[in-house]
């Protein structure tokens, strides 16, 4: 990991979970029914936790889906992974909670990022975040703008592999938390949520300006504008 830090990488606010809600959690999952979140928990951090149980998870605006179909995703960074052909998910909440909540017919183009920096010792660093939308109408300046609500599926592990770690230029090795399965998937269970359950700033940024960036230099992730 760099002596420095970008700026622009964010790490998930401080929570501390307790024993009580770590049982709510518990009766949610096993009852595979979001009614039984009690009302004070926060939604990424019950995410956050079913990644830390192991699971796997979607964002998306659909709250209908039986099961996830291979797809080849659009993808503008440099490594092959994230250009396979598959239904791909998330080891982070806060990451699939990117997804699940971008309005699709506002945001041209969405750049996020959820991933970990190799430490000195051998170990990975807490996950780093990153999120801005371009938006279609450029008199946006607020990203919260164009988000609406949106829905996080929990899926089973079994199947999928973790994009494996890759050197990024200034930051040295990085791991994401992206994983990706060839096969259908059915989900476990799904989540609603809304913008106001995402606890990170959002930005936004020129879509065409960040397009041709990524073209020219795709190392230069985010692209920030000034």
């Amino acid at each position: 990991m760099p002596d420095w830090m970008p700026n622009w990488m964010l790490e998930a606010p401080p929570f501390e979970l307790t024993t009580e809600m770590e049982t709510a959690f518990e009766a949610v999952l096993e009852a595979r029914s979001p009614a039984h979140l009690p009302p004070d928990a926060p939604r990424w951090v019950f995410l956050q936790w079913l990644a830390g149980q192991g699971y796997l998870l979607h964002g998306s605006k659909k709250d209908d889906i039986a099961e996830f179909e291979p797809r080849s995703p659009h993808d503008l960074g440099p490594d092959e992974f994230s250009k396979r052909r598959g239904v791909f998910a998330a080891s982070d909440g806060l990451w699939a909670m990117m997804f699940a909540l971008r309005d699709k017919e506002r945001v041209k183009l969405t750049q996020s990022l959820a991933q970990q920096l190799r430490l000195e010792g051998g170990g990975w660093s807490p996950m780093k975040y990153f999120l801005s939308f371009g938006p279609r109408n450029k008199a946006i300046t607020d990203g919260r703008a164009v988000m609406t609500a949106g829905f996080v599926y929990v899926l089973p592990s079994e199947g999928f592999e973790q994009a494996p770690p890759f050197v990024w230029p200034e930051l040295g090795e990085v791991l994401e938390a992206q994983w990706v399965n060839p096969n259908a998937v059915k989900p476990l269970m799904c989540l609603p949520i809304a913008p106001d359950d995402f606890p990170l700033p959002v930005r936004v940024h020129d879509a065409e300006r960040a397009a041709a960036l990524a073209e020219s230099d795709p190392w230069g992730f985010p692209w920030l504008e000034g």
